[in-house]
């Protein structure tokens, strides 16, 4: 947005407009009116419809133009064809904001197209800035504001949780879920189509939005995926992020919703991490996820687990494992102080601690609080089981005391409790800490906790890299203008001059050049074959390796003349030194620009697909994380006695790639394989390169 003060028209407006409001029952215009008045919004609502009359006892103004006073927000829910001839209208009475709720565009019909244009062509007229169409409007428990054309639930109740959804019926089922479960809602905000305003902008906003300390975002399409890694990566707020239309088979269905385009899972699933959010995978995720939010941050990996049931303790204590937590090993003497209380002694005192055989509620407190107490636990689950009309009263009273102890200690406790589904609603009304339905739920919930609390935003700049030759490289470019391939020597050229080493290499077009330079060399060659549109010079048998012998050179050139013409350039490349390979890429993504590629090679990226995504630019800090994100990063640290292999060299490869992507817009793709690297300070080079350009 414009800026980020806690002030802004589509949240804190002091007057709004309600345009195509009449007073019939079914006009959902009305509902709008309704829902400002019922959440008691102090500013002024005008109503602006095609007949005169009264709704809700206030006044339908004609038009704009009969309302005597200045308004600061239009809310707009008219026939599509309409939208533009009342922004017209707004743009004329002054108005800079609008919503518009109506639907009809592009989400139906790309014949809307022009509808869509006239409507940001006057918006840019008048510097509107508007939220729409297509959408059901924006919420502001704070004050309020309350615009949807749908009747809200009552019982809304202000809190930390900002939702920032492209669809609104999905943004009302977690509204509606947030309230099931009584966690507060700070502000809401469908977007649809986002013509005008995108949800880059609404993020912004939010993340410095003073009421908002956690952002839900649902989104099917990203508008421009490169600002909203800039702008996600520095938030100290988290955000949580449902992205559908992940396959093919959903995505016609999300283009005729909001026009979503659709992009790569694995790629949505690399830069989100790269941003700092959390993906979700299904709506009740994001429900433990918030829960985690809404407790004290869990600083450290030591829980502690008590269970009145023993089979719930183990699963308990599974999901502690999957998670990477740590059970904290307790003293003998810490279980001491219980052991009076149970009846049979017939369970073992551990962690996780069963108290199965304990039926003291009152002691529950004590042994929480135990727990609570030592520097060794950072949090505990308290798994309980109980009856509706059997120690319901004494089990509410253990839960109270809990919350109290949570807030006592600055540690979270996560209650997973067992019981009859109006008492857990009775509980979720009336308790201030989250109740979790399973221990794998509430486990999850720490982990996003752990994860949250040890994160820092990261802002990224493209960092100086010395020597790079830039003009050598757009004169390179310049000069193949008309095909989409360069060839295996422009593609070396161009690596050379922003600093990626070769083996050393010389062309040569006959066979004796070629066996010239490889006596001169004094070493093993090999022959590689310079022609564009070959992306596999070994399966289309346009390389041959350790070539030793002039027989064998001659042999080759014979074979490549045979296969590909006479006219022939061939690069006698010297055989690299045994290393490690690996892959770098690079490829310009319609939503995220460029993106960079690293894995390692063979089997790792063939089989496996064992790679890692990051959206340009590249600093130090990110490739090491893209190093350290494959599955296979231990073998860059030496397995079985290997050395570990040189990751600065690789790091500096992967910023160099980056910068060459950011400063060359006309390329489309790259593809360094492989590339090999040496122990640890020895460097890497690349073994060969193939640049696609655009068309």
């Amino acid at each position: 947005m414009e800026d980020y003060k806690q002030y802004h028209p589509f949240f804190y407006a002091k007057s709004i407009a309600v345009i195509g409001v009449s007073p019939e029952p079914a006009n959902m215009g009305r509902s709008i009116v309704f829902n400002c008045l019922m959440f008691g919004y102090p500013g002024e609502v005008l109503s602006v419809g095609l007949r005169p009359g009264v709704v809700h006892g206030q006044r339908i103004y004609r038009s704009l133009d009969e309302i005597p006073r200045e308004i600061e927000l239009a809310v707009i829910l008219t026939p599509a064809k309409t939208i533009p001839t009342v922004l017209e209208q707004c743009g004329r009475k002054g108005i800079k904001y609008a919503i518009i709720e109506s639907a009809g565009f592009s989400e139906l019909s790309a014949e809307a197209k022009p509808l869509e244009q006239a409507c940001n062509d006057i918006a840019q007229k008048y510097g509107i800035r508007f939220i729409g169409p297509n959408c059901i409007g924006v919420t502001n428990i704070e004050n309020g504001l309350a615009v949807p054309f749908l009747p809200l639930r009552q019982d809304l109740k202000l809190g930390p949780v900002s939702i920032l959804s492209q669809s609104g019926g999905v943004g009302l089922s977690f509204l509606w879920f947030l309230a099931d479960e009584n966690m507060g809602v700070n502000k809401f905000i469908s977007i649809g189509n986002k013509l005008n305003v995108d949800e880059n902008d609404l993020l912004e906003y939010l993340i410095h939005d003073k009421g908002t300390r956690i952002i839900l975002v649902y989104l099917e399409g990203f508008t421009n995926g490169r600002r909203f890694v800039e702008i996600a990566s520095q938030s100290t707020k988290p955000i949580l992020v449902y992205k559908s239309n992940r396959f093919l088979t959903s995505a016609n269905i999300a283009h005729s919703h909001t026009t979503a385009l659709f992009t790569d899972d694995k790629l949505v699933d690399h830069v989100l991490n790269q941003a700092g959010c959390i993906r979700l995978n299904t709506m009740d995720d994001a429900l433990d996820y918030i829960k985690s939010q809404v407790m004290p941050p869990l600083k450290g990996n030591r829980l502690g687990i008590i269970s009145r049931s023993g089979g719930h303790a183990v699963i308990a204590a599974d999901a502690c494992a999957y998670y990477g937590f740590q059970l904290a090993n307790l003293p003998h003497d810490f279980f001491k102080k219980f052991k009076g209380h149970f009846r049979a002694n017939v369970t073992r005192l551990q962690n996780p601690l069963d108290l199965g055989d304990l039926f003291e509620l009152d002691f529950y407190e004590y042994i929480v609080e135990e727990m609570l107490k030592r520097d060794d636990i950072d949090g505990v689950i308290l798994g309980h089981g109980y009856r509706r009309g059997y120690e319901h009263e004494a089990s509410r009273l253990l839960l109270q005391k809990v919350e109290h102890l949570v807030e006592k200690y600055k540690k979270p406790v996560a209650p997973v409790i067992l019981t009859e589904a109006a008492e857990i609603d009775y509980l979720k009304k009336n308790l201030k800490i989250p109740i979790f339905s399973a221990p794998e739920n509430a486990m999850r919930a720490f982990n996003l906790s752990y994860v949250w609390a040890s994160r820092k935003p990261h802002t990224v700049k493209a960092p100086s890299i010395p020597g790079l030759k830039r003009k050598i490289a757009q004169a390179l470019l310049a000069s193949v203008q008309g095909r989409n391939d360069l060839t295996l020597k422009e593609s070396v050229d161009l690596f050379e001059a922003y600093g990626f080493p070769f083996p050393p290499g010389r062309f040569a077009n006959r066979a004796e050049e070629a066996v010239q330079t490889w006596k001169e060399f004094g070493k093993p060659v090999a022959l590689k074959l310079n022609r564009p549109h070959i992306s596999h010079k070994t399966d289309a048998g346009a390389v041959r390796l350790n070539l030793d012998s002039a027989e064998q050179i001659e042999n080759c050139f014979q074979d490549f003349e045979k296969a590909f013409g006479h006219d022939l350039e061939v690069l006698v490349q010297t055989m690299a030194p045994k290393g490690r390979e690996v892959i770098l890429g690079a490829k310009r993504d319609p939503i995220f620009g460029p993106i960079i590629l690293f894995g390692l090679g063979g089997i790792f990226v063939e089989a496996l697909e064992d790679v890692i995504w990051r959206v340009a630019p590249l600093d130090k800090t990110i490739a090491q994380q893209m190093l350290n994100g494959i599955k296979g990063r231990k073998v860059l640290d030496g397995l079985r006695g290997e050395k570990p292999y040189d990751k600065e060299a690789l790091e500096d490869l992967l910023i160099r790639l980056s910068q060459l992507m950011l400063d060359c817009p006309q390329i489309q793709e790259i593809d360094l394989n492989p590339v090999m690297v040496y122990d640890k300070g020895q460097g890497a080079q690349a073994l060969d390169a193939r640049v696609i350009l655009g068309a």
